[in-house]
């Protein structure tokens, strides 16, 4: 087996083992200790792949999003139910608590590394979505008088400030519920 494929490994090892103990503890109470240790991993081999636990959650939601969004495209039926679902299951499958959530912008907002592995998940989600935006357009599901690259940028900016003010409240209001009232206001804008 040569190096990248082994490198290849044991960063899929690391991702495989984050997710299973979100999944089991949640984010807060997962440690990099407890990742590393049923990755089997040091350790120190951990951050030779990952800079933090934040960083690895970005990578785990980048990865998620776009393998939904690349079933979209094979799925008959309308559009608008299939992305509400994509958004829900997305809402759903990664931890988001306040804390969380106001630590991933904060370094997002920071710059750096987290600012770039942010855009490029942007540019790959847009990258995947416009295409079935656009065969949205064909079928006249959705609005042809906006470019499809401007509805799925809008998109995103519907989901990151959902997400966003969601994070600065005080309620405890479950971000599946704001996340859907949200959407349902956007679908409607963008409904031929």
């Amino acid at each position: 087996m040569d190096r990248e494929m082994k490198k290849e490994q044991t960063r899929l090892r690391i991702k495989d083992a984050a997710y299973a103990l979100f999944s089991e503890l949640g984010y807060e109470a997962t440690t990099v200790e407890q990742v590393a240790k049923l990755a089997g991993v040091a350790k120190g081999t951990f951050f030779n792949y990952f800079s933090s636990k934040d960083d690895l959650i970005h990578e785990l939601q980048g990865i998620f999003v776009m393998t939904e969004v690349a079933k979209l495209k094979d799925k008959p039926g309308p559009l608008i139910p299939r992305l509400r679902m994509v958004i829900f299951q997305m809402v759903q499958q990664f931890p988001h608590n306040k804390s969380l959530i106001r630590a991933l912008f904060q370094a997002e907002l920071g710059g750096g590394r987290a600012l770039e592995m942010h855009n490029c998940i942007v540019e790959d989600l847009l990258e995947g979505i416009v295409p079935i935006i656009v065969l949205g357009q064909e079928s006249g599901e959705l609005r042809k008088d906006m470019p499809a690259i401007m509805i799925g940028q809008l998109a995103l900016q519907t989901y990151f400030g959902a997400l966003f003010m969601w994070s600065m409240d005080s309620g405890d209001e479950p971000i599946d519920e704001q996340m859907a009232l949200t959407f349902d206001l956007f679908f409607k804008g963008i409904a031929n």
